[in-house]
């Protein structure tokens, strides 16, 4: 990437390019092939299905293998790039995988970019995938009572506008989705395009052009805030001057205003998007959120709570340290079958972890009970079950975890395994 000469720039603009080309790159951009996508075996994928005439107008559709009782949830997803570059294969990690894991069917989104397609090819192609999720949500099982709309960046403004544009703005079909999760998206289209926020990337998306403000201002979400919308979740960085935070300030400020259920969650230290670090009390926040709207499906916080459960059996399947931790409180504790007791969430992990490689057959826990003793106190209790290895018999026991509504959603205070429990049904 060849960077300009300062000569002719004034330095602030020539400061926001830099920053902004850097954003681009971090997102994958800058035409660098991206790398295959790649599911676990439970996941199904049909890749790259046409739902417009473009070449680039394709998507993703995964779902679990596993037969659902009922039908699924959805969720349409649109990656970053500042409308002119990435891919919908850099969507995958930090927004497909953790839908699919909680039992979404997955559509993810390729559209248009600039140069190919100025403003407003991509809020075009944005509700044309939109509609062709909703039109064939039968085939795959979903309930359109339960589909989210969301995105990264650019992105989450798509998904704004997905969830936020009429019918009247002559941008395409009107979609009804049941919450929008906005990513640090655009709300303010005419707010990058001039002045202190400028950024190259939105002038390259809408360049100099009779009509432009008019242009920026049916692209912006911010035009469309009125009664009636869906729930909305906005979650930035605090310190994001790619988008300014501030934008997602205003936004969520004018639905709430509006009557609009409307929150924002604010995360310390963040930039534009997120740390691996970060990321998990993000997804803490969004499935809170929905589990709290419905969406998860169940009685809400009953459907939050197993969740839970279910998310801690699996990060241990797949020993991964950082995601189990994310699930306990600090002062958490764990007491285990073999008498052992261990306190706080660090203990938690490395003794979690010691007894999956130790014991290294499959676990599940199958809840039987949810009950709740206070408003933000949960108890749920499990036939948890330890595969056999070798020939060996399954180990079986009670396992009730004691859990605590925070403000990342439900989390494990607690862990009492007892032994013995027979095998269900008898």
């Amino acid at each position: 990437m060849q960077v300009p000469r300062v000569t002719g720039l004034h330095k602030m603009d020539h400061m926001r390019w830099l920053r902004g080309s850097l954003f681009l790159l971090m997102s994958g951009a800058w035409g660098q092939t991206p790398a295959p996508v790649t599911v676990p075996d439970s996941i199904a994928l049909e890749a790259n299905i046409a739902y417009d005439r473009y070449p680039a107008t394709l998507l993703d559709v995964m779902y679990p293998k596993a037969k659902a009782a009922g039908k699924r949830p959805g969720v349409i997803t649109f990656h970053g790039g500042g409308w002119i570059r990435s891919t919908k294969e850099t969507m995958m990690q930090s927004f497909c995988l953790p839908y699919l894991e909680r039992g979404f069917v997955v559509a993810n989104v390729e559209f248009r970019v600039a140069p190919a397609a100025k403003a407003p090819g991509a809020v075009n192609d944005a509700l044309r995938a939109a509609q062709w999720f909703v039109d064939h949500a039968e085939q795959y099982g979903v309930d359109t009572k339960r589909i989210v709309v969301t995105g990264a960046s650019a992105g989450g403004h798509l998904a704004l506008m997905v969830g936020m544009t009429p019918a009247e703005a002559k941008l395409g079909p009107a979609i009804r989705v049941a919450t929008i999760v906005n990513g640090y998206g655009v709300t303010d289209v005419g707010d990058l395009l001039d002045g202190p926020h400028h950024q190259g990337f939105a002038t390259e998306w809408l360049p100099e052009q009779e009509g432009r403000l008019e242009l920026a201002k049916r692209l912006s979400p911010m035009t469309y805030v009125r009664a009636g919308l869906p729930p909305t979740l906005t979650v930035q960085g605090e310190n994001d001057h790619t988008v300014p935070h501030e934008q997602g300030v205003r936004l969520t400020a004018a639905l709430r205003a509006a009557g609009v259920d409307a929150e924002m969650m604010t995360v310390p230290g963040a930039g534009h998007g997120f740390s691996r670090e970060q990321w998990p009390a993000v997804h803490a926040r969004i499935f809170a959120f929905l589990a709290a709207r419905g969406i998860l499906g169940g009685e809400g916080d009953e459907a939050a709570v197993k969740d839970v459960v279910r998310r801690y059996v699996e990060a241990r399947e797949r020993k991964d340290g950082a995601a189990i931790g994310a699930l306990f409180t600090a002062d958490a504790d764990q007491l285990v079958s073999s008498g052992e007791w261990r306190k706080g969430r660090e203990a938690v992990v490395r003794g979690t972890l010691a007894s999956s490689e130790s014991a290294g057959g499959k676990r599940t826990i199958a809840v039987e009970a949810v009950r709740f003793p206070g408003a933000d106190t949960a108890i749920a209790d499990g036939r948890y079950e330890i595969a056999g290895t070798g020939g060996a018999e399954a180990r079986r026991m009670w396992s009730t975890f004691v859990m605590t509504r925070t403000a990342e959603g439900w989390k494990i205070a607690a862990i009492r395994n007892m032994l013995p429990a027979a095998a269900a049904g008898k």
